[in-house]
This record gives structure tokens, sequence and C-alpha cells, in this order.
């Protein structure tokens, strides 16, 4: 259900923003933008047990790629696709936890962009982000294989440093907030904890 959901969800804001799309060329004096990121995917406890256990999937690498249409000036439809390689991991009082298999996430989402260069070649310029999308975690263990796909809310903030007309560093720091989805992974309903897991990155905006 929340698999179907997320994937209703995002074809509203696309539909929703087809007219603007239409026209975004047009006043912004800016187009399209792509880039390529990497960085560190800090994750949240999906559930928290008695006497201080947890499970989660550990902080891992990232690698990611976003892309952006500008709508008006200042503002960009924007879209994001990340992938992230950890473990699943038990958390344990005293002992700190133990890893007892694997968990790949994806990470995707759309949503607005507001700040950024806005127009400019160069320079230093703040933005903000919000959106909504999903996580698909792939988790293996000795006994078991799954997969849950879940709901996620998207909160970013970051900086663009404009080097030359068509290259700007791009930092950036972004929540996903996430509610790991049991009944997709294993048939019932166990609720968890709503998560913040934070990815800090960086990469290269490519201007077209």
């Amino acid at each position: 259900m929340k698999s179907y959901l997320v994937r209703t969800s995002l074809a509203a804001v696309l539909v929703a923003a087809s007219p603007l799309l239409a026209q975004a060329q047009k006043g912004t004096g800016v187009g399209a933008h792509l880039a390529p990121f990497a960085g560190y995917l800090i994750t949240g406890d999906w559930y928290d047990g008695p006497v201080g256990t947890s499970i989660a999937a550990t902080n891992a690498p990232m690698l990611g790629v976003q892309g952006g249409i500008p709508l008006s000036k200042g503002v960009s439809l924007v879209g994001n696709l990340a992938y992230a390689s950890g473990d699943l991991r038990i958390g344990l009082p005293l002992l700190g936890g133990v890893n007892v298999g694997s968990a790949n996430t994806w990470m995707y989402d759309v949503g607005l962009e507001l700040g950024g260069l806005a127009g400019r070649s160069t320079g230093i310029a703040p933005f903000v982000q919000g959106g909504i999308g999903g996580m698909t975690n792939d988790i293996k263990a000795s006994v078991f294989e799954t997969r849950a796909s879940n709901v996620a809310y998207t909160a970013g903030v970051g900086v663009d440093l404009g080097i030359s007309n068509g290259l700007v560093v791009r930092v950036q720091a972004k929540d996903w907030i996430s509610r790991f989805n049991s009944e997709d992974a294993v048939g019932f309903r166990v609720n968890g904890n709503l998560a913040h897991n934070v990815a800090l990155t960086a990469g290269v905006t490519l201007r077209f």
C-alpha cells in the first residue's frame, strides 16, 4: 500500500507541475541542471526494543544524482535518486551491537528548491529544499531476504558555489524522514520509529 502511495504522490507532483515545466525556460535565464554527488548517510533506528536494543541499517557511503528544472527565478523543480550500501545491525547495550546482514537503500523524491544562484553564474548562494518520495530497503541476512518500501518526506539545506558559467560546486545536508514498512517486509505491521536519515553530500552541478 505504501509503495502505491509513493508512486501516486510522485506522479501527482509531476502532473501538477506540468504547466510550469512547459514554460521553464522562459524568463529564468537558466536551463536545467544535473548534479551527481557523493556523501555519507547517517541513519536513524528503525525500531527501539527493550533495555536499549535497536534495529537499524548502519551509516554508509552514498552516491546519487539530482536533476532540476527552473520554474521561475529562485524556484526549481528538483528530483533526486541516491543509493547507500550498509549493514543490518542489531544494537545491544554495553556491547554496542552486531551486524547480522546487509541493507542496501534506494532513496528517491521530487520537490521544490528555493534559492541558489538563481540566474547568476558565479558566487555563493544558499538554498533550501522540501519534497516527498520514498526509501526502498533491500535486506539480506543468513536466514531471509526481503524488500521494504516506505514513504519519505525530505527537507534539505545547502550552498552553491558558482565557479564558472557551467560549473557549480554544491554542498548539501538533507533529511529523509520515514518509518520502516514492516508490513511490506514481513507481512504484518509493527509500529516503528519515525526515523531521520541525514545525507551529507557534495557534488558538481552541470548546467545546460
